[in-house]
């Protein structure tokens, strides 16, 4: 359960566009991983770490938010929604037995 489970642009939330991509061809790890002190690994294709959002868009966004109230109200209900709808405690469960029910063919 992360952003991406639950921030739908326009309907949950109001999301920006990506103006940067920060890619890294190596990493330095060390015991925490299990390796030694400065252990470099290196990647035959850049590796995407993280990124740095359209900050115009964010601006836009929240205009939008600072001049509607119902705006506010409707991303902020629809979030809720989805949240309990797919993250609630009791939805989460009765999914589970669900599957399990029809994947050991119990009835």
């Amino acid at each position: 359960m992360g952003m991406l489970d639950t921030l739908i642009h326009e309907q949950t939330a109001l999301l920006a566009g990506i103006s940067e991509r920060i890619a890294v061809n190596e990493v330095t790890i060390g015991p925490e991983s299990g390796y030694g002190e400065n252990h470099k690994i290196f990647f035959d294709v850049p590796r995407t770490v993280d990124y740095r959002a359209n900050v115009t868009d964010i601006k836009e966004s929240l205009i939008r938010l600072m001049n509607s109230s119902d705006l506010r109200q409707q991303l902020g209900n629809a979030g809720r929604e989805r949240v309990i709808a797919h993250f609630d405690y009791r939805n989460v469960a009765a999914k589970f037995i669900k599957i399990a029910s029809e994947r050991l063919n119990i009835t």
